[in-house]
């Protein structure tokens, strides 16, 4: 049965329609937009170079980030008032680029949509983590980010350049919608969600913990050297942006026509990514390719897409103020892995495409270990006081039962676990969840031994062999239980 917590944290999560989603999904644009304008030309409205300092600008940048990790931790309940106030303030600096400025003034405004750009990327983070239904989520990072990266392909194309000037009105836009969001986002103790504390007796997957953490990380480094990729390929921008937008939506229409999960279809997309990379190191010697690599690696971009959702998982299991912080720390550790990277091949930068595709296959190893209990997690409800009685063989008299209970209550014979005696129930549950057996041991008051030997026996009466087919099996009978 799920903790109290968990269950207070699951009944305030939010669902949001479309057209919010894709409010919110215009930061991803301006972001976006943003940096390709101010990147290594350096020009808007003919000044060139920008009177800025780049490596003021990234120092600026590290600093974002780590207030941003530091306000999470330590400010979480004012996370989205400060996202209310940095899009204010951005707002109110692109409308500024509309004036004709000094240099010095431009570089003031500059500075200053780094800075909100920057410290709300860990924000986005949080908001999806914290407060949007699964359902939202999914929406929001397939559908709602389809609309924002294809707004980046035509923004980046090559074909009918789209100025500055232009740009300036689109991002002011973007940005009012973004505002609109978050004005429309509760705020206040009510939507909060409640963080575990060592008095609230929750054990935290650790198996599960490590696992996403580094799943976390290979994915980030994957949607660094995407772009720092694609971005060499004449077209390569527009061709991978629009086939990601692209994908993103028929991922969303998979999932609201079919049901099908975007977990299931991950290790898929990575593996593309794959190709795309051993593509583009084939593009060194026939040029040619590089346009079906780009396509790949749009493609297998969308799975990079899906890191706030792995958050989301963890808080469902164990809901820490540190998820968020820490899925940002990683994102910015891969940053500066991918960094040293480039310079440890800058003298044979097409080797650097052959490690790329390594980690593809790092990844796609990493994500198939994982994924059981990831979907486990996602479809396990939280069984009303009938259902909980008839899973415990609780006699629960007919006439306390309502029609819908009634009818739910036979479908629950058909469950995998009924095979299981009462405590071995409570050992599988567990190994699905992603505990460790000394975890297990923990929670369940018993010996690592014990658990060892329900898990003997578990095993055989299931009809499997691994704790991964275990979380699979039961993640099936939960998915089709719930259609």
């Amino acid at each position: 049965m799920e903790h109290p917590i968990i269950a207070e944290n699951q009944k305030k999560r939010i669902d949001q329609p479309l057209w919010m989603l894709i409010c919110f999904a215009m930061f991803a644009f301006w972001q976006m937009g943003f940096i390709y304008f101010v990147g290594p030309s350096l020009t808007i409205d003919g000044k060139t170079p920008l009177p800025i300092d780049m490596d003021n600008a990234t120092s600026l940048i590290a600093v974002c980030y780590v207030l941003s990790i530091l306000w999470m931790i330590f400010l979480p309940f004012a996370v989205v008032w400060a996202q209310r106030i940095a899009t204010g303030v951005a707002l109110a600096t692109a409308v500024g680029l509309f004036l004709p400025l000094s240099d010095d003034a431009l570089r003031l405004l500059i500075y200053v949509q780094i800075f909100c750009c920057c410290l709300m990327i860990g924000f986005e983070t949080f908001v999806i983590v914290n407060y949007l239904s699964e359902r939202s989520i999914i929406k929001h990072l397939t559908a709602a980010y389809a609309v924002a990266y294809l707004m980046m392909a035509v923004l980046q194309n090559e074909f009918l350049p789209i100025t500055f000037p232009t740009f300036r009105f689109i991002m002011v836009a973007a940005l009012a919608m973004l505002l609109i969001f978050f004005l429309r986002m509760p705020v206040g103790r009510e939507v909060q969600p409640r963080y575990v504390k060592k008095s609230d007796g929750l054990t935290a997957p650790k198996r599960l913990l490590f696992g996403t953490g580094v799943l976390v990380f290979v994915a980030a480094l994957m949607g660094v050297s995407g772009p720092a990729i694609f971005g060499e390929v004449r077209h390569g921008i527009f061709i991978t942006y629009l086939i990601d937008a692209m994908a993103s939506l028929g991922l969303y229409l998979l999932y609201r026509k079919a049901n099908f999960h975007p977990f299931r279809v991950i290790p898929v997309l990575v593996g593309l990514g794959g190709i795309g990379f051993l593509l583009m190191y084939a593009s060194t010697y026939v040029p040619a390719v590089s346009y079906a690599a780009c396509a790949l690696i749009g493609i297998s971009l969308v799975s990079c897409q899906m890191l706030p959702l792995y958050g989301a998982v963890m808080m469902k299991s164990y809901p820490s103020r540190y998820i968020s912080p820490v899925i940002i720390g990683l994102a910015l550790a891969a940053v500066l892995v991918h960094g040293g990277m480039v310079e440890v091949f800058r003298a044979a930068p097409s080797m650097l495409y052959l490690v790329y595709a390594v980690v593809m296959a790092v990844l796609v190893f990493i994500y198939t270990q994982i994924e059981p209990f990831f979907l486990f997690t996602l479809r396990r409800r939280i069984a009303d006081s009938a259902i909980v009685a008839a899973r415990e063989n609780t006699a629960v008299p007919e006439t306390e039962l309502s029609a819908e209970q009634t009818v739910a209550a036979p479908k629950l014979m058909d469950d995998p676990l009924m095979l299981l005696t009462k405590k071995e129930r409570e050992v599988a549950e567990l190994i699905c969840s992603g505990y460790s057996n000394r975890d297990i041991a923990k929670i369940l008051v018993i010996s690592e031994h014990t658990v060892k030997d329900h898990t003997k026996r578990i095993y055989p009466k299931m009809g499997v062999h691994s704790r991964m087919e275990l979380a699979a099996l039961v993640g099936r009978w939960n998915a089709s239980e719930a259609k």
